[in-house]
């Protein structure tokens, strides 16, 4: 979300800073155009930032430094990518990953948006706050406003106390909102990181994906219920969401060892003679298509007579069987066995999906080792299952959790808690970077328009008109690309997505 903050210098004047820290808040509405004015926080944060004003100076100079390189940097990508979208070479945009293309947003999704949005707008203005009385300047009012459509925050400063800093002192206030941003987002990162230690005492970590909610519309609503903790998927241990989504969505195509299963030779006659009676020479209902490995080492018979056919198997019968491949003892099987593996149709994938239920109650609490193909005679609560089908589709209809509860006491709950609290940590990490990245643009009302002002203070050898007029066309191609970009990721997500 862009913060439209009101010019420093020019516009009509504010009121004297000797005034501010005795005025009430105050309320104002029209069609277009409506603020709160809040006043009670101007006496404490000038005190403060007036008490530490050294520490701050040294704390938002690396701030200063921050902005105007990022500023560049920025500048630079702007140009890059607004150019491509003018041109239509495409190319990659990093802004895309941002956005999640196909997935609906739910009630919970939109109410911590809100609440980041909010998290990161006050750490921005307080960084303004703080920098700004550092420097000795009261602050007039912080204003929360609402234009046309827009929401967002201000903190107003005499503009003429302003024009008394050095440049780089106003650099200080200007690049504060920024530099804070980018603290807050280096806090999310690093208490994601710290998550599990801080959660050890209650939760385990990496033992498994629990099962948080399964829609209806799920392929997978038949097979996996709530509080279902997910082992392995096509025998690869998942110990995070982004195990989950790597596996599903990877190009199977790529791997240069397929998995297949020793199948007994009665089993694919059998099948044989079921699929010779249907006269379009498809599997029936229950039965998967499978092919033969070359690498088996079963009876010549089989593997000249097979080699190039189509055979039709009951997949939930199949994977419980021994394992084989293409390379080393993986591959042989018995006399009686034939190593075969699932035909896959471009779309369709084979998975198979291994998981426990050990919160039910005829389960007990249990903790079994996660072997990569957990045996069922052992343990009756680990089952598994082939899903058949459009993996990338079906790894976004689960809500999945890292975090397994050690207590089976209200589960519900404890199990929901975690989940939360990566989700708002992550939400607010995205909405204070893209409030940083936003900010730091050249565009009219931002903190990148009173940055590159200032900036262009240190060069002496431009005059005054000069230096406006650079100004008012780096603002005026700044804009004018953001909204190109704007535009390009709006058709990117509604028209092309």
């Amino acid at each position: 979300m862009a913060i439209c903050r009101s010019r420093r210098r020019g516009g009509r004047p504010l009121l004297p800073s000797s005034i501010p820290f005795l005025r009430s808040n105050h309320l104002s509405l029209s069609l277009w155009y409506s603020d709160f004015k809040i006043y009670a926080f101007n006496y404490v944060l000038f005190r403060f930032g007036s008490a530490h004003s050294r520490f701050l100076k040294v704390w938002f100079s690396f701030g200063a430094c921050f902005g105007v390189v990022a500023l560049l940097i920025l500048s630079v990508m702007l140009m890059w990518y607004s150019w491509g979208a003018i041109s239509f070479k495409g190319g990659p945009f990093w802004f895309d990953n941002f956005f999640s293309p196909g997935s609906s947003i739910s009630f919970l999704d939109f109410a911590l948006l809100i609440l980041s949005t909010l998290l990161s707008i006050a750490f921005h203005e307080f960084g303004h706050a703080i920098a700004a009385a550092s420097e000795g300047l009261p602050i007039e009012y912080i204003a929360i406003f609402l234009a046309v459509l827009f929401p967002g925050a201000l903190v107003a400063l005499n503009p003429s106390s302003l024009e008394n800093l050095s440049p780089f002192s106003s650099l200080r206030i200007y690049c504060a909102g920024i530099w804070h941003n980018i603290v807050l987002c280096l806090g999310c990162a690093l208490t994601i990181l710290c998550l599990p230690l801080l959660l050890c005492p209650l939760y385990t970590h990496g033992e498994g994906l629990v099962v948080l909610n399964v829609p209806k519309y799920s392929s997978l609503y038949s097979h996996l219920s709530p509080h279902d903790v997910i082992l392995t998927v096509d025998g690869l241990r998942v110990t995070s969401t982004d195990d989950w989504f790597k596996i599903l969505t990877r190009d199977k195509s790529q791997n240069i060892h397929k998995k297949g299963y020793c199948v007994p030779i009665s089993w694919v006659e059998a099948g044989d003679i079921l699929m010779a009676g249907n006269s379009n020479g498809e599997c029936a209902q229950d039965f998967s298509p499978f092919r033969t490995l070359s690498c088996t080492n079963s009876s010549h018979f089989m593997s000249d007579k097979m080699d190039s056919l189509k055979h039709c198997l009951i997949a939930k019968d199949v994977i419980r069987l021994r394992n084989c491949g293409d390379t080393g003892e993986y591959c042989a099987c018995s006399e009686e066995e034939v190593c075969m593996t699932p035909i896959e149709h471009p779309g369709m994938s084979w998975v198979e999906i291994s998981y426990e239920s050990p919160y039910r109650s005829s389960c007990g609490q249990l903790t079994p080792g996660l072997d990569p193909n957990p045996n069922q005679d052992q343990n009756p609560c680990s089952q598994s299952f082939v899903y058949i089908g459009d993996a990338s589709f079906v790894a976004q209809s689960l809500r999945l959790s890292p975090y397994k509860p050690r207590l089976g006491l209200f589960l519900s709950l404890s199990m929901y808690i975690p989940y939360l609290m990566e989700k708002a940590i992550h939400s607010a990490f995205h909405v204070s970077l893209a409030l940083a990245v936003v900010n730091c643009l050249p565009v009219y009302l931002l903190d990148g328009a009173s940055i590159l002002e200032t900036v262009l203070c240190y060069f002496t050898q431009l005059t005054h008109r000069e230096k406006q007029i650079t100004l008012r066309i780096c603002l005026l191609v700044g804009t004018s690309m953001s909204i190109i970009t704007c535009i390009r990721v709006l058709f990117a997500l509604y028209f092309i997505s």
